[in-house]
């Protein structure tokens, strides 16, 4: 075979032109050069080791980004949500049914009666200042008259006490009534949480409304502290209207004050809508996770309750657990996020700071810091300060407001479902050794740490909840004898 011809048999065209030839033995020079250099190729001397580097998923390496771990984790947990599902329906077929089918007609009418009622509270409340502050006002028009100070006369004393028995009465009717009609006349949980729940916010406001409107008063006779003026746009006793305590009831907080922060904007209907429809969303999704997940999961642990049986019981418990987790995270969403905010819009109420960053709680302590910043806030205003400022160790006052607490959680599960059993209570007070492990621990592996990050969601929210929501469900059957299949 000739030169022209190639290994596999093909003949090569000849150069048609001299440039042609050129450049064809140009192009083998360039080849022959590339196999020389590889030829005679040298390992290159420069080191490649040259820094003290950690690995990367090191604690001491800096900041990376996980994203792909984090679009992994979300694919698994799509993944086996959706098998979940599919298992779900192949056991128990499609469960939900209309909202309110299993509520006995008259639990609707002693539920409106209870509900009518409470607006009748924040009226009295209304009154009772209006009533106290009659002689505060005589006596600022005689101290003006005469260039006087005003003074604390036995008469403004003696309506202070007046004022502050009506409303101990006012108040206490608030709370007694709903919990009575709550645990004796309505039957369905549902309701009677609903109407539970708003009647102890009301009740928080009204405390906050009778204290600050009354140290307000006393502090404007006795001038302990004129900076006051300055923090709000309305001055007592200008407040005392009907409009603002109106106000007050709806709006997003639980602490009173003549005057709020109000927001830079006006009114912003695709905000309104677009939490709204959020609110809607969550609401729905928890009424079916509800329905089709939570409901069968404890119907199922009512046998292993009644048998003892410890590892039936845990596997109930685990199973649980995500669904009372996912209900759990969807009504944060839907009612500080959505609910707050939705109110907030119509209200135009400024400061809208109802929770921080507590899913990064490196302990319990700063877990309730966070959470739910209007009931920390109240207890912090009307319960703990008072204390310390009376002397009262810090220690004691912590207690005492996780023990109020611990009260109105055990209130609000164990009347709706009519079994007062203490879980919620103890549950609650279960906190102060749990806060007295992990503040520690987060003082020594630092804020946000993932060891007490971890520590906070095992005991909260992996076993806490799940636990407390099967120990009232089990007490609801067997006080009810109701037939969990």
């Amino acid at each position: 075979m000739s030169s022209d011809t190639l290994s596999n048999g093909h003949q090569t065209s000849p150069p048609t032109s001299d440039r042609e030839t050129e450049s064809a033995e140009s192009s083998k020079a360039t080849v022959k050069k590339k196999k020389s250099s590889k030829k005679g190729y040298r390992h290159h001397i420069t080191p490649i080791h040259t820094t003290v580097a950690p690995s990367v998923l090191s604690k001491d390496a800096p900041p990376a980004s996980y994203r792909g771990f984090m679009n992994l984790a979300m694919l698994i947990l799509a993944a086996s949500n959706v098998r979940l599902i599919i298992e779900n329906y192949l056991k128990y077929g499609f469960l939900m049914s209309r909202p309110g089918t299993f509520v006995p007609p008259s639990d609707y009418i002693l539920f409106s009666t209870t509900f009518i009622a409470l607006p009748f509270n924040v009226i009295f409340a209304y009154l009772i200042e209006k009533m106290a502050i009659k002689p505060f006002l005589a006596e600022l028009k005689r101290a003006k008259a005469q260039d006087q100070q005003p003074t604390l006369t036995p008469k403004i004393l003696s309506i202070n006490r007046r004022a502050g028995i009506l409303h101990v009465i006012n108040i206490t009717i608030t709370i007694l009534y709903p919990t009575l009609m709550s645990y004796y006349a309505i039957f369905h949980p549902f309701l009677a949480t609903v109407v539970l729940f708003v009647a102890v916010m009301l009740f928080l406001k009204l405390v906050s409304y009778s204290l600050v409107n009354r140290d307000l008063r006393l502090n404007q006779v006795s001038s302990q502290d004129k900076n006051l003026e300055g923090f709000y746009t309305v001055a007592y006793p200008n407040n005392i209207t009907l409009g603002d305590i109106v106000y007050f009831w709806f709006a997003p907080t639980l602490c009173y004050q003549p005057s709020y922060p109000r927001a830079p904007q006006k009114f912003r209907l695709g905000f309104f809508l677009k939490r709204a429809g959020e609110l809607l969303i969550a609401c729905t999704m928890m009424y079916f996770l509800i329905e089709q997940y939570a409901n069968p999961t404890l119907k199922n642990s009512v046998r292993a309750m009644d048998e003892l049986a410890l590892v039936n019981i845990v596997e109930r418990l685990l199973k649980l657990s995500t669904t009372s987790l996912l209900i759990w995270l969807l009504m944060f969403y839907a009612f500080f996020h959505c609910y707050m905010n939705v109110l907030s819009e119509a209200l135009e109420f400024g400061d809208r700071t109802f929770y921080l960053d507590w899913w990064n709680s490196g302990s319990l302590e700063t877990y309730w810091r966070l959470w739910n910043r209007p009931v920390y806030h109240w207890f912090k205003r009307h319960v703990y300060l008072p204390l310390v400022g009376q002397g009262v160790p810090p220690i004691v006052a912590t207690l005492t407001v996780f023990t109020i607490s611990a009260a109105l959680h055990e209130l609000m599960v164990g009347v709706p479902t009519h079994a007062i059993m203490g879980y919620a209570f103890g549950g609650m007070m279960a906190q102060i050794p749990l806060i007295t492990l992990s503040k520690p621990l987060e003082k020594w592996r630092g804020k946000g740490s993932t060891l007490g990050n971890v520590l906070f969601w095992v005991s909260f929210c992996l076993v806490g909840q799940p636990a407390c929501v099967l120990l009232y469900y089990y007490q609801w059957v067997i006080t009810h004898r109701v037939e969990p299949v």
